[in-house]
């Protein structure tokens, strides 16, 4: 199998930088999943600092652009045998961010771009839902509108007047995924159909909603499910809920996790199923089999 070389997508505050902190500690122990790690390359020091905050059940502190890191990975496949190699750059949600506004990027960034054959692209379910939908505006009836209301609606209307600059950086998540997305179709970037796996992180959050991570998707980023489900001929997807910590790190939850097993307190919700298995979407995307 030829090696294959995949991406981590994510804007600030993803679980990006978490999931690899638990990913790196279950192949280095050893630890039961689809992938069996075989050798190393790149910033171990990294790894280790990120695995250690992260064994300690405390927040992993989000990538820096200046910390950003390289991992390769050289791991089999744990029913076939197949080797492979797994190249994890761990870019910042600000490199992304700057991707979007500036529409500039490095050329180191432009070549592993280039070079890649998978996306995981991380979307945290423990946040605010940024979208706008004309329901959460309040219209007034014309017929019901009272003095006042329209006093009211002449401030509003002054206010509204008043010119700001538009800022990319404050655009709701799923329009700067789908940009992403739309800019690795340029010329300079584009390859044959890319496999692509949207990590739903935090999913612990949500596991008790009983929906799969491709309804919470349609459910919390609509427009984003209308972009993929429109271009299955650029991107083939699929979806994965992850919780990288298990629950949240403050007060009594803390604890609880402490005393479990590292490698048992993660959770994977992949094709149907719930695992402590948070190699399959890299297991998938480094499968040659459709």
């Amino acid at each position: 199998m030829s090696p294959k070389q995949h991406v981590i997508f994510g804007y600030p505050d993803s679980g990006k930088t978490t999931y690899l902190a638990a990913l790196w500690h279950i192949l280095d122990a050893g630890s039961a999943s689809s992938l069996i790690l075989d050798k190393m390359a790149g910033d171990v020091r990294y790894l280790n600092e990120i695995k250690r905050i992260w064994l300690k059940c405390e927040q992993v502190p989000r990538t820096l652009t200046s910390s950003e890191e390289l991992v390769e990975m050289h791991v089999r496949n744990a029913t076939t045998s197949n080797s492979s190699v797994l190249r994890l750059p761990d870019f910042s949600g600000e490199t992304f961010l700057s991707l979007i506004a500036d529409r500039e990027c490095h050329e180191d960034f432009v070549s592993i771009l280039q070079a890649s054959d998978g996306v995981l692209f991380f979307v945290n379910a423990d946040r605010a839902n940024d979208a706008l939908f004309v329901t959460d505006f309040d219209f007034p009836d014309d017929d019901s509108e009272t003095e006042q209301d329209a006093a009211t609606e002449r401030d509003e209307t002054v206010e509204a007047d008043r010119v700001v600059d538009f800022d990319p950086r404050r655009m709701p998540e799923q329009t700067r995924i789908i940009d992403i997305l739309q800019l690795l179709q340029a010329p300079v970037l584009q390859k044959e159909r890319r496999r692509l796996a949207i990590v739903v992180s935090a999913w612990d959050v949500v596991a008790a909603d009983k929906v799969e991570p491709s309804e919470w998707v349609a459910r919390e980023m609509p427009m984003l499910a209308q972009y993929l489900a429109a271009n299955t001929e650029l991107y083939d997807v699929r979806h994965c809920g992850i919780s990288a910590q298990g629950g949240s790190f403050e007060g009594e939850t803390r604890n609880q996790l402490l005393s479990v097993d590292p490698t048992n307190r993660v959770q994977c919700r992949w094709d149907g199923k719930t695992t402590n298995d948070i190699t399959l979407p890299l297991t998938w995307l480094n499968d040659d089999e459709t």
